[in-house]
């Protein structure tokens, strides 16, 4: 007789998440699509601030000279525990799922294999989350606050390339009393993606702005003025909405720039209230070309086969176990992600109204 599959053992489980189509999310995608996975819990972290040396010119009659490497910092960091889970109960498994019809025969074995497929989907979704938020803290901060049940930790990258601006140079003064213009987004848009890439050698390809920049930037006289002389040059501004709440502004051909707006949100749990991943008032111009990893530190499970530990290297590890009083079925999803930086000065960012 074929042995039967445990569908909780965390092997099983871990198959079935790797065959999992992965949730796309804008943040992680444009600018760390690049995940690594590491065999201990420990990660490699290391980000440096360009310099542009040019090689040295030397007489055929002396020896080559020796060229020092551009300076980089690094550190072993080890990420934060993500591990949301899920309780099943006997009582779950004798009641009709979502769907399932009143009169259903479907088995109890059958409805709990159902249910953990959707809690292990449901587990993951949370933790890209998470994800998604921890990228958007390096992006528009420069380090990721880590607070949680037993945790409190900084992970700052000595980010500089931020600016607010005040007073008259905020984008939403338009013109003073004579009907001059104030402000000039495009060109304040070139000056700065100018100065990123002579810092980095990167040349920002995407500006992310949030919503009520996108309402002031279009608006804005000088950029509607610029646009209808310059047309040809610099491209239109044709907004299209696209999914996972990606809206896409338009291209601006002359500085070699997409612009989009990004509308999602996530629950502060200090504050009990909803935050915008982009913080309000914010324009970011970065590379999706910029060196980037997601990194993962490996798992450490109890292996209650041997009563020894096991650890496992995985962007997700699934665990499950029996709690006896009350009685339930535990479903917990593991994960130890940290986002990487490489480069510094690849990107800034501007708190512009």
């Amino acid at each position: 007789m074929a042995d039967q599959i445990n569908i909780y053992d965390t092997r099983t489980m871990l198959a079935a998440v790797e065959q999992m189509i992965p949730t796309h999310t804008f943040l992680r995608d444009t600018f760390f699509p690049n995940s690594i996975t590491f065999r201990s819990e420990h990660v490699d972290v290391d980000y440096f601030k360009g310099r542009r040396k040019m090689a040295p010119f030397v007489s055929p009659r002396k020896t080559g000279q020796v060229m020092d490497r551009s300076g980089y910092e690094a550190q072993s960091f080890k990420p934060p525990l993500i591990k949301p889970q899920r309780i099943i109960t006997g009582e779950d498994l004798h009641h009709r799922s979502p769907g399932e019809q009143v009169y259903s025969r479907r088995s109890p074995q059958r409805r709990a294999a159902e249910m953990i497929a959707r809690d292990i989907e449901d587990l993951d979704d949370a933790i890209t989350r998470r994800v998604e938020w921890m990228i958007a803290q390096v992006l528009f901060t420069g380090k990721v606050n880590v607070k949680g049940d037993g945790v409190d930790a900084v992970l700052d990258f000595g980010f500089t390339n931020m600016e607010t601006l005040s007073g008259t140079d905020k984008w939403d003064n338009y013109a003073n009393t004579d009907g001059q213009y104030e402000t000039d987004p495009m060109g304040y848009l070139k000056e700065k993606r100018r100065e990123v890439t002579r810092k980095s050698g990167v040349s920002p390809n995407r500006v992310i702005m949030a919503s009520d920049v996108v309402t002031t930037f279009v608006n804005h006289p000088k950029v509607r003025q610029t646009l209808d002389t310059r047309r040809v040059t610099l491209g239109q501004i044709n907004p299209d909405l696209l999914p996972d709440g990606v809206t896409y502004i338009g291209s601006l051909s002359e500085l070699g720039m997409d612009i989009y707006s990004y509308d999602e949100w996530y629950f502060d749990e200090d504050e009990g209230i909803e935050k915008p991943m982009v913080p309000d008032g914010t324009v970011m111009l970065g590379s999706s070309n910029a060196r980037s990893s997601l990194l993962y530190g490996a798992v450490t499970l109890t292996d209650r086969n041997t009563n020894g530990f096991v650890t496992y290297e995985s962007e997700r590890v699934p665990d499950s176990w029996i709690q006896k009083d009350p009685p339930a079925r535990i479903l917990q999803m593991n994960s130890r992600p940290v986002p990487v930086p490489h480069e510094i000065d690849s990107w800034f960012v501007a708190t512009v109204i």
